[in-house]
């Protein structure tokens, strides 16, 4: 797909839309980084990782704590929890955790679509 029409799809998507987006690229990259880690491609783990990292980290800054509640504490502790990880995983190159991590950001991602089908 052209960048530019991406872009578009981007800036134009609903809010909500927006962050599964961000969770569908963040899940690409930790998948991309796991195959960099399995074919000791060190350069496409470290990218990929790296891109991960700054999506959760987007979407952590983006957290409106005193509007959000506890939902958005919950999420403030799991977006923490998934750059620390991302951490070690690109440090130890640990698979296992890697999983964990897309397995968690896949559960975000199926929530939020859910709330975006009903609304």
């Amino acid at each position: 797909m052209d960048n530019s029409y991406l872009k578009l799809d981007v800036e134009t998507a609903a809010p909500i839309k927006r962050v599964v987006m961000l969770y569908e690229k963040a899940i690409l990259c930790m998948e991309e980084a796991k195959v960099g880690i399995e074919t000791d491609d060190l350069k496409r783990k470290i990218e990929n990782i790296l891109r991960a990292h700054d999506i959760i980290r987007v979407l952590n800054v983006s957290l409106d704590m005193e509007k959000g509640g506890e939902i958005s504490e919950n999420l403030r502790e799991l977006y923490d929890f998934i750059e620390v990880s991302l951490t070690k995983v690109n440090a130890s190159n640990d698979t296992v955790l890697l999983n964990d991590v897309m397995e968690i950001v896949s559960t975000l991602k199926s929530a939020w679509e859910e709330i975006e089908s009903k609304v």
